[in-house]
C-alpha cells in the first residue's frame, strides 16, 4: 500500500509540474536559509564545548567594584532568558590567588592562569613578525584544556621559563616543513627574551574562546615574582578552575565565598573601601561560571562573546520562515485541489476511506518536502561561502557530524510534512463524492482559514520589511552622522612595542618626515582606541563617586581631527607648562566640564580631577553611538603612544603609505609596518549591527519571495472558483479592467488588515531595538506608509498576474460545459 501511495504521489508531482516546481522552490529556499541560520546558531552554541573536561572547568569571577560609566543597558523581549549573561563581573585576579586557593580547597584539581597579551613582535631568523594572541599561561595549560600537541611533550612543554609553544600554522610560517622543536624564537616587548620551541600545538579551533599563536610560560615574565609579592595590588590574569570529579560546583561556590570574606573582602575593604563609598560589600562575592557558558557572558576580557538574545531571535526567524513556507505550501495545495476533486471523488466511490485519502495527500506532501530538503542542503552548501562573508564567520559543513545533520534534516522533513500536509489533506478528504461526480463538475473550494493564513503570512512579511527598512536607515544614520570630528583621510600606524625609548625616537623621526612631506597635512598620536581601551578613572564630586574616561594624546590631536574648542586652547609645544607634572594640564569635554560645575575654571587647578583645565573641547563621539558621550579628560602623551596618526591629503593616501613604509624601515627594520584607517576602525565598531541588518534584509527577501508564491496560489483559488462567473461577466460586456479589479478587491482588504495588524507589532519591536543606540533615528509615520505601500504593491502585482490571465481567457471555454 505504501508503495502504491508513493507511486501515485510521484505521478501527481510530475503531472502538475507548475505547482510542483513552485512548491518545491518555495520550500527549498526556506529550508536552505533556515539551515544556514541553524548552522550559525549551532556554531555559536559549540564554543568551548570540545574540551573533554568541560564539565569540570569553570571560569573564576568576582563582583565588579569598578562599574562601567555606560549605563545604557541593552534590553529586549528575550532579556529574561539570559539574566545571568548580563552580569558584568571582573574576570582578572592577582597572581597570588592561585596558590592560596589550591592549598585551601582539596576539591580543586588544577588552576590555570593565563593572559592574552594581544599583538606582540616575534623575531625569527632576523626577521620580525607581528603576531596576535600571544598567550602567557601556567605550565598545566595543556593538561586542563583539550588543545592537542602535535610535536613535543604536553606535560613538560611550559615547565621551563625558557620554553615556548607555537601553533602549527606559525611553525609552518617560520620553519616550513623543518622540525620546529629546538628552534629559537625571540619575543620583543620592553625587554627582549629568547625562547626555545619545546612543542607545536594544533591551531585552536575557531569555536574556542581561547585563541593562541604563541604560548609563553607565565613565570618567564620578569615582573612575575614582584607581582606575587604585591598580593592584591594588581590583577591581570584570567583564572580557569578544574574541579575534581563528582564535585558539586554550586556547593563549592558557597564554600569558597565563606573563605573569600576573610581572605579577600575584609583586607580589600580595609585598604581601598574609602574609595568605594557607594558600593555595598555585603553583596561582594566570587563566582564560578561553567567554561562552556562563558562566551554568553558580557564580561571582559574574554575571547568571544555570543549574545544569547541574538540566538533566540535567530531561532524565531528560523521558525517564522518555516511557518511562512508551510502556509505557502498549504495555500498552493488548496488552490490546486479543485483540479484534484474528480480524483478524490472516484477514490471515495471505489471504497477509499477518508484516512486513506489523507495518507495519500500527506505522502505527496512528504515526498515534496523530501525533495525540497535534499535540494535545500545542496543550495546551502553553495550559499555557505556567501553567508560566511556576510556574517564574518568561517563555518564549514565538515565541522558538524553527518549524524547531527541527517537527524536535523529528518526532524525538519517530518515536521514540515505534518504542518504543511495535514490541513490540505484534511480539507480535501472532506469532499462529498456525490457533489463532485454529479454532472462531472469540479468541486469549488473556499477554505475557511485561507484569508487568516494570508493575513498571518503577509503580516509577518510586513514586520520583517519594516525591521529591514529601519535597520538600514539606522545604519545609514550612524555611517553619516557628524561625530564631531573629521575622520576622513586619517592614517593610523600602530606602535609595535611598549619600549618608551623606541616610541620617542620613532615619533621624532616620523614628525620630521611628516613635516617634509607635502602630502601629509598634520601628524599626531594617541593611546587607547575605538574599542573602549581608555583609562577609566574615579573621582569624588560633592561626596559622590564619579567616573571619567582618560585619553592621552599628542600635540596637534585636536587640530588634526578638526575638534572645536568651547573655551581655552589645545596643547602646545610653545608652552612649557603643558608638560608640568605638578600642574597636570588637561583638556576636558563639555560633558565633564558641566559635571564639575562651578568648581571648574580655565587655567585653575581642579582638585576633583587633580588637574589644571587648560581647555574645553566640544563633545564628540569616539566610540559606538550605542553609548552616550561620557565625561572625558585628555592628557598629554609625553612618553608612550599606541598609534602614530597622519592626516593625508585627498588622493595621496597610497603614495603616502608607500613613502611612510620606506621611512619606517629606515628607522627600524626589525618591526613590521602595521597600519589602519580611522574611518575603517570606526566602521568596525558596528560590525555586529551590520550583520544583523544583513540577516534581516535576507530574511525579508526570502519571506517576501515565499509569500508571493502563496499569494499566487490563493489568487489561483479565487480565479478557479469564479471561472464560470468571469465567463458570464465577459459575455455580458465586462472589460478586463473591471474583472481584474473585482478579483483583486478582496485581496486588497486582506492585505490592508495584515498591514494594520503588523504595524503596531513592528513599531514595538523596532523601537525596542533602537533603544540600544544612544543616538538613533525617530520612527515616523511616513516610514510605515512607505513600507505598507511597498508591501501592498508587491502583493497586488503577484495576485494581478492570475487575475489578468483569468480575465483575458476565452469565455467560451469556461461556459462550454453549461
Amino acid at each position: 500500500m505504501i508503495k502504491n501511495f508513493c507511486k501515485v504521489a510521484w505521478r501527481n508531482i510530475v503531472k502538475n509540474k507548475t505547482f510542483s516546481i513552485i512548491n518545491i522552490t518555495g520550500l527549498l529556499f526556506s529550508v536552505s536559509f533556515c539551515l544556514l541560520l541553524f548552522f550559525y546558531i549551532r556554531h555559536e552554541q559549540s564554543y568551548d564545548t570540545f574540551h573533554t573536561k568541560k564539565d569540570r572547568l569553570f571560569r573564576l569571577e568576582m563582583s565588579n567594584t569598578f562599574p562601567s560609566i555606560d549605563t545604557n543597558k541593552k534590553s529586549s523581549f528575550f532579556s529574561f532568558l539570559s539574566k545571568g549573561d548580563d552580569e558584568n563581573n571582573q574576570l582578572v585576579f592577582p597572581e597570588v590567588v592561585a596558590a592560596n586557593m589550591q592549598q585551601t580547597f582539596p576539591e580543586i584539581k588544577n588552576i590555570v592562569r593565563f593572559k592574552d597579551q594581544g599583538e606582540e613582535s616575534v623575531k625569527v631568523n632576523n626577521q620580525v613578525y607581528s603576531e596576535k594572541h600571544v598567550l602567557k599561561a601556567d605550565s598545566n595549560f595543556f593538561n586542563s584544556f583539550s588543545f592537542p600537541i602535535i610535536a613535543g611533550n604536553a606535560a613538560t612543554a611550559l615547565q621551563s621559563t625558557t620554553n615556548i609553544v607555537i601553533s602549527k600554522s606559525l611553525a609552518l610560517k617560520y620553519f616550513g616543513q623543518v622540525n620546529a622543536i629546538g628552534k629559537t624564537i625571540e619575543i620583543i616587548t620592553d625587554t627582549t627574551q629568547l625562547f626555545t620551541v619545546s612543542a607545536v600545538a594544533a591551531d585552536a579551533p575557531e569555536n574556542s574562546s581561547i585563541q593562541y599563536t604563541v604560548i609563553v610560560p607565565l613565570r618567564s615574565d620578569p615582573g612575575y615574582e614582584d607581582q606575587l609579592k604585591g598580593g592584591f595590588n594588581s590583577a591581570n590574569l584570567l583564572y580557569v578552575v578544574e574541579l575534581s570529579q563528582n564535585t558539586d560546583w554550586k556547593k563549592f561556590e558557597v564554600k569558597m565565598n565563606k573563605w573569600v570574606v576573610d581572605y579577600y573582602t575584609k583586607p580589600f575593604v580595609a585598604a581601598y573601601g574609602k574609595y568605594y563609598t557607594n558600593y555595598d560589600f555585603k553583596n561582594f562575592r566570587w563566582s564560578m561560571r561553567p567554561l562552556a557558558d562563558c562566551h554568553y557572558n558580557i564580561s571582559r576580557p574574554w575571547g568571544h562573546y555570543t549574545d544569547a538574545k541574538n540566538i533566540y531571535q535567530l531561532s524565531c526567524i528560523v521558525l517564522i520562515i518555516l511557518l511562512i513556507a508551510c502556509l505557502n505550501y498549504i495555500l498552493l495545495v488548496i488552490s490546486n485541489a479543485a483540479t484534484r476533486s474528480q480524483e478524490v471523488g472516484v477514490r471515495k466511490v471505489l471504497g477509499a476511506s477518508r484516512w486513506k485519502v489523507i495518507i495519500q495527500f500527506w505522502t505527496e506532501t512528504q515526498l515534496v518536502v523530501f525533495i525540497a530538503i535534499i535540494l535545500g542542503l545542496v543550495l546551502t552548501a553553495i550559499l555557505l561561502p556567501v553567508f560566511n562573508n556576510m556574517m564574518g564567520t568561517h563555518i564549514s559543513l565538515f565541522e558538524f557530524s553527518w549524524k547531527e545533520i541527517l537527524l536535523s534534516l529528518a526532524v525538519l522533513a517530518l515536521s514540515l510534512g505534518l504542518v504543511a500536509g495535514y490541513y490540505p489533506a484534511l480539507l480535501i478528504s472532506k469532499m462529498k463524492p456525490v457533489s463532485i461526480i454529479k454532472s462531472f463538475r469540479t468541486f469549488k473550494i473556499n477554505p475557511r482559514f485561507s484569508k487568516i493564513m494570508v493575513i498571518a503570512q503577509y503580516g509577518v512579511c510586513v514586520v520583517l520589511m519594516f525591521a529591514a527598512f529601519v535597520m538600514n536607515r539606522q545604519m545609514h544614520f550612524i555611517s553619516n552622522k557628524d561625530l564631531g570630528f573629521d575622520k576622513e583621510q586619517v592614517l593610523m600606524v600602530k606602535n609595535p612595542t611598549w619600549d618608551v625609548d623606541f616610541t620617542q625616537r620613532t615619533r621624532e623621526r616620523l614628525r620630521v618626515f611628516a613635516a617634509s612631506n607635502p602630502a601629509i597635512i598634520a601628524m599626531s598620536g594617541m593611546n587607547g582606541g575605538l574599542d573602549g581601551s581608555y583609562n577609566t578613572n574615579g573621582f569624588m564630586l560633592n561626596g559622590e563617586q564619579k567616573w571619567l574616561r582618560q585619553l592621552s594624546v599628542d600635540y596637534n590631536y585636536f587640530e588634526m581631527l578638526g575638534l572645536k574648542f568651547v573655551q581655552g586652547r589645545p596643547f602646545s609645544r610653545a608652552i612649557l607648562s603643558d608638560t608640568s607634572r605638578t600642574e597636570m594640564p588637561s583638556i576636558v569635554n563639555e560633558t565633564l566640564f558641566k559635571m564639575l560645575g562651578s568648581n571648574a575654571k580655565i587655567g585653575v587647578y581642579n582638585k576633583d580631577i587633580r588637574s589644571t583645565i587648560i581647555g574645553v573641547v566640544k563633545d564628540y563621539n569616539f566610540e559606538s553611538l550605542s553609548r552616550k558621550i561620557e565625561p572625558e579628560q585628555h592628557t598629554l602623551a609625553t612618553r608612550y603612544q599606541q598609534y602614530f596618526m597622519f592626516k593625508v591629503r585627498p588622493g595621496k593616501m597610497q603614495s603616502t603609505i608607500a613613502s611612510l613604509q620606506k621611512e619606517w624601515r629606515k628607522i627600524n627594520n626589525d618591526y613590521p609596518f602595521d597600519y589602519t584607517f580611522l574611518d575603517q576602525s570606526i566602521a568596525k565598531v558596528y560590525d555586529a549591527d551590520m550583520r544583523w541588518r544583513n540577516i534581516m534584509q535576507a530574511s525579508c527577501f526570502f519571506a517576501i519571495f515565499i509569500a508571493c508564491l502563496g499569494l499566487f496560489g490563493l489568487s489561483a483559488v479565487n480565479a478557479a472558483n469564479r471561472t464560470k462567473e468571469i465567463g458570464i461577466r465577459k459575455v455580458l460586456g465586462a472589460t478586463v479592467k473591471d474583472i481584474v479589479q473585482d478579483l483583486s478587491r478582496g485581496f486588497v482588504v486582506t492585505f490592508m488588515i495584515a498591514i494594520v495588524i503588523a504595524a503596531p507589532l513592528a513599531y514595538w519591536i523596532m523601537n525596542n531595538w533602537l533603544q540600544n543606540f544612544a543616538y538613533r533615528i525617530n520612527l515616523s509615520w511616513w516610514a510605515f506608509l512607505l513600507v505598507g505601500f511597498t508591501a501592498l504593491a508587491i502583493a497586488l502585482i503577484t495576485v494581478s498576474f492570475k487575475a489578468i490571465r483569468a480575465a483575458t481567457a476565452n469565455p467560451v471555454n469556461s461556459l462550454r460545459s453549461e
